[in-house]
Formats: structure tokens, sequence, C-alpha cells
């Protein structure tokens, strides 16, 4: 219910506020490896382009 200075605060006794742990529901989250991959290779690439520039 909202009240004159903005909403009304969560209930204290609301077992749900306490907990801030990760939802034991929902599977972790995967890592990227395309992300991965396309780092690797910006980098590699930076550092040919480096090499390279020196000789």
């Amino acid at each position: 219910m909202p009240t004159p200075v903005g909403p009304a605060p969560r209930d204290p006794n609301d077992p749900d506020f306490w907990d801030w742990g990760p939802p034991d529901d929902r599977p972790m989250a995967r890592r990227h490896p395309i992300r991965a991959i396309v780092a690797i290779v910006v980098l590699a690439s930076l550092l040919l382009l480096i090499v390279l520039n020196l000789f």
C-alpha cells in the first residue's frame, strides 16, 4: 500500500526478505565460451600487431 512519502516498507517477518543467497530453483548462470574466445582472439591480434610493429 503506497504511503504519502513513497511505497510501504517490506514486512521484516517475510522469510524471503532475509534470504539473500542465490535462488535454489534456478540453475547457476552458465559461462559464455564465445566471449572468452573473442577476447583471446582480440588480445592475440593486438599482441601480434605490437610485435610486428617492433620489427
